[in-house]
Parts: C-alpha cells; structure tokens; sequence
C-alpha cells in the first residue's frame, strides 16, 4: 500500500480538476502525481491522505487482449 499526500488541487485550461498528489519516495524525494479529481473518492481536498492500492484488472486485460488480437487479425487479412 502507498500513501498519497493531496498537495493541491488545480484546474486545467479545460477546466478539468487535477489533484497534485505527493508520494514519499525518501526522505526529502518525493514523486508528484497528477490525478483526475473525479477518479478520487468524494470529498477529497488539499491536505487529505490516501491510501492507494493497485490491484490485478483481468478482465479489462482480457478485453484489451481481444482487441489486439482482432486487429492484428484484420491487418494480417489485408
């Protein structure tokens, strides 16, 4: 598990909402994260911590898999 310090939050020039995440790397080294504000949970602000976890997504793998596939299929057909 990592901890994520929200810095920040900014708007784009589209007017989109970023949040400027901090990742503590090392003392002193930290790695900054841009991260859509709407992929947050609700509420998030400045000064909040997270915790952020990945997890395997098989079946979106699977679907990107397939479409790979299928492509190379149709570009091999040509």
């Amino acid at each position: 598990m990592i901890r994520a310090f929200v810095d920040r939050i900014e708007t784009t020039e589209d007017g989109a909402l970023l949040a400027v995440l901090l990742i503590r790397r090392a003392e002193g080294d930290y790695l900054q994260w841009l991260c859509p504000l709407e992929g947050l949970p609700p509420g998030t602000r400045e000064g909040d911590w997270l915790r952020v976890e990945f997890a395997p997504d098989a079946e979106t793998r699977a679907q990107m898999r397939s479409e790979i596939e299928s492509l190379l299929q149709e570009l091999q057909d040509e």
